[in-house]
């Protein structure tokens, strides 16, 4: 993994916008078997970060992703407690051993496992004081996930690099202007509309709506349609 380490930051140094970093990113992991990745701002500056803005990268399974919405989990994150307290990677399925958690964190934990995240890799990251932030790492179907701690420490080298490298991005790219028709479009990605359905909707064809869409994603930085509809709610493009 160390030969990769170097490559991955050589690599993603000459790599000078959002959206493709975290492209890169995910398909770095995926050589690991890692498919399922959560990338978490919990806070900034001492204050915490709403949800809208707080994902730069989510490919957890959608059914999760609402679970976790509508329950509120956000507000009571154990994985995101551990994170705060842990300087080193842990394994998110031993939370569960804690006495202290609370009756909504078990049910958390519970949706978790039933969600095949639940045996998943939890990840502090750093970058400057007041900042709290962490990966999830996850492989589909796997019953467990172990790897030594020499690999662990890579890994977590590999993430806290992406960490640094995103916010150097951030801080230097200045967020673009959407059209009107890309503030329509991405109001309909956020209601769960298919490429198709929105082309029906607007009357223009598949083609219009797959360039509108690419463009939508390049001009937010993002590469889901989860995060397209949380970063439109969040810059105050779209209303929640």
């Amino acid at each position: 993994m160390r030969d990769d380490i170097d490559a991955f930051i050589h690599d993603t140094l000459y790599i000078t916008d959002r959206a493709t970093l975290k492209r890169y990113f995910i398909q770095f992991m995926k050589q690991y078997g890692f498919d399922m990745i959560s990338y978490h701002y919990v806070a900034d500056n001492f204050r915490k970060i709403p949800i809208e803005t707080a994902f730069p990268i989510n490919t957890l399974p959608s059914s999760w992703n609402q679970t976790y919405i509508e329950s509120d989990y956000f507000e009571i994150d154990p994985v995101a407690e551990e994170a705060r307290k842990n300087a080193l990677p842990f394994y998110i399925a031993e939370i569960s051993a804690r006495s202290n958690l609370t009756p909504e964190q078990q049910s958390f934990l519970e949706d978790l496992d039933t969600a095949g995240i639940h045996n998943s890799i939890g990840v502090p990251v750093y970058a400057r004081p007041g900042e709290i932030a962490h990966f999830c790492l996850g492989k589909k179907g796997a019953k467990e996930v172990k790897l030594s701690r020499a690999d662990l420490l890579e890994l977590q080298a590999i993430c806290q690099h992406m960490h640094i490298r995103y916010n150097e991005i951030t801080e230097k790219k200045p967020a673009q202007k959407l059209s009107v028709r890309e503030v329509q479009v991405l109001e309909l990605i956020a209601r769960g509309k298919s490429n198709t359905a929105i082309s029906t909707v607007l009357g223009v064809s598949p083609n219009t709506t797959d360039t509108i869409v690419r463009r939508c994603f390049e001009k937010l930085g993002v590469t889901s349609r989860v995060e397209a509809a949380l970063t439109g709610v969040g810059q105050g493009l779209i209303l929640p």
